[in-house]
């Protein structure tokens, strides 16, 4: 068997070397225009989906007046951290047992504080 070369070999030709490495702004091109290309149809399908959007509800419902309340119903609206009503509630209740003042005043009925109606109340004879 002998060996049969395509190209016979010229030795007044220097061999030329191929360049290393990779050709790189053709890939770049393409992945630059499939970047863009993909961001249009994103915003196209946006576009679309904001038209279908508009004729399904063409107008926002109107805000309930009860929104920004801090109590809706019977449900407290507010952060715990922020609850103040209770705390309110209780040094009213308080200054209310430790203090004089007119229940019904055509009827003659007032209040006392509680100390005192304890002591008032213990002091009377047991029937």
């Amino acid at each position: 068997m002998t060996l049969v070369r395509a190209v016979p070999p010229h030795d007044d030709q220097p061999v030329r070397q191929e360049p290393e490495g990779m050709a790189t702004r053709r890939p770049v091109l393409v992945a630059v225009f499939f970047l863009v290309l993909f961001t249009l149809a994103i915003l196209c399908a946006v576009a679309m989906m904001r038209g279908e959007e508009r004729q399904v509800a063409p107008r926002a419902d109107p805000v309930p007046a009860e929104i920004g309340k801090p109590q809706i119903g019977i449900v407290n609206q507010r952060l715990f951290e922020l609850q103040l009503d209770a705390k309110q509630m209780r040094n009213e209740q308080l200054r209310y047992l430790n203090s004089y003042g007119w229940v019904d005043r055509d009827k003659q009925i007032i209040h006392v504080p509680i100390d005192r109606a304890m002591q008032l109340l213990s002091a009377e004879p047991q029937r």
